[in-house]
């Protein structure tokens, strides 16, 4: 009896100071929502101000997306990151790029681009999200071009040039890159310049943006601000916010983390996307499912990761990665009865009101809890070291759903 006792008192003071020491993570896991059901959203990037093979590119995401459709008749979704702008080659190069000159996606010659998106939010299968008005922060680049030829040659010779061929660095909008490491911008600057940008996308789409994901997910608690003043409510993260980059060009992952569904200042709620489905870099739909599998398995939402640039380059590689988009919705509707498509405005909208794909239930979000904090490597090894690990395998077999979720085998 003296040993029972004394193993029991061990569990309760080792599961409190493992609660203790990772509180932090607890919370975020128990605050973050338990999803009823698989949540799929691909998330693309960069869309917007470019080459005008876009709008074909975009007729044919459309046409598969729309192939697609949920468990409730939903299509497939896919958010475009917009980026609103971009020089005006023709005057940069009349002025001898001595002074910077934009133009965006109200200009008549974008108007294919612009048109395309629109056409397929009417059917569907695109959400648009604020990227930003342009990829880069304007006066950075004129600096850079100063010196560098081919920074140079990229405002002044093409006709919409594509914004990923500028260096890493430089494709941080919101922090000054002249010298590195980086340091803030002037916060007046930033305010004006978030004011403009949503007021330039309204002016595009009709609409004032609801989403808004930060290019190269380097933002400032300013700029998060001056959103939140123009009426954002909800900030893609991968997980984390960065504000800096180091004297190599790299980016300083911040401290601060997020969770699905968490509010921060001002009403903006956070989303985590932290996995990525890029074909022209090998990803497959394999891939691309074991994401979805791995974050179903946590009752959390799959947003998946993937840029513009898989599908705008040359015919047989943009075809590749239409294929394997197809053979990702196929298998997750196989895998996943149950699945649903949505924006990511919606899923912020169904996690806010705690609408009928929250799970409610204690018991439930427990099991569920218990999940989620077994993916934490480290805490893992503590529990199996300090025995924590069995009176919290007995709450999770307690705690098990008569019904199970999310299409999950019962062997």
């Amino acid at each position: 009896m003296t040993i029972l006792m004394a193993a029991i008192l061990w569990l309760a003071v080792a599961s409190a100071l493992l609660a203790l020491a990772y509180r932090r993570t607890l919370s975020a896991a128990w605050r973050e929502p338990v999803l009823r059901a698989p949540v799929l959203i691909l998330e693309s990037d960069d869309w917007g101000y470019g080459p005008l093979l876009q709008s074909l590119r975009l007729e044919r995401i459309a046409d598969l997306l729309a192939g697609f459709t949920d468990v409730r008749g939903r299509h497939a979704v896919m958010t475009l990151g917009v980026v609103l702008g971009g020089p005006d080659t023709e005057r940069m190069h009349a002025g001898d790029c001595r002074a910077y000159h934009r133009t965006t996606l109200m200009d008549p010659r974008l108007e294919p681009v612009r048109d395309t998106m629109l056409r397929g939010a009417a059917r569907g299968v695109f959400a648009l999200q604020l990227h930003g008005m342009e990829h880069y922060w304007p006066s950075c680049l004129m600096h850079a071009a100063a010196t560098d030829g081919a920074i140079r040659n990229w405002l002044t010779e093409s006709t919409f040039p594509c914004t990923e061929a500028l260096p890493s660095a430089l494709q941080s909008r919101w922090i000054d890159v002249t010298k590195l490491p980086s340091s803030p911008l002037p916060a007046d600057e930033v305010a004006a310049a978030a004011n403009e940008e949503v007021r330039v996308f309204t002016a595009t789409f009709g609409r004032t943006p609801d989403v808004v994901v930060p290019s190269t997910f380097v933002w400032t608690a300013e700029v998060e601000a001056a959103w939140a003043r123009e009426g954002l409510r909800v900030v893609v993260t991968p997980g984390t916010r960065s504000e800096s980059r180091d004297a190599q060009g790299r980016i300083v992952v911040g401290k601060r983390t997020y969770f699905n569904a968490a509010s921060g200042p001002h009403g903006v709620s956070y989303v985590v996307r932290d996995r990525y489905f890029e074909p022209s870099m090998g990803h497959n739909h394999e891939r691309a499912m074991d994401a979805l599998r791995s974050k179903t398995y946590e009752a959390r939402p799959t947003l998946l990761e993937t840029h513009r640039t898989n599908f705008i380059g040359e015919e047989g590689e943009a075809q590749r990665a239409l294929d394997e988009v197809r053979r990702l919705l196929e298998a997750a509707r196989t895998a996943f009865p149950g699945l649903r498509f949505m924006s990511t405005a919606e899923l912020v909208r169904h996690c806010r009101e705690r609408s009928a794909l929250v799970e409610r239930r204690a018991s439930t979000r427990v099991h569920f809890l218990i999940r989620r904090l077994a993916r934490v490597s480290r805490l893992r090894k503590l529990a199996w070291v300090t025995g924590v690990v069995l009176p919290a395998w007995l709450t999770y077999v307690f705690t098990r759903p008569r019904t199970l979720l999310h299409g999950e085998s019962t062997a």
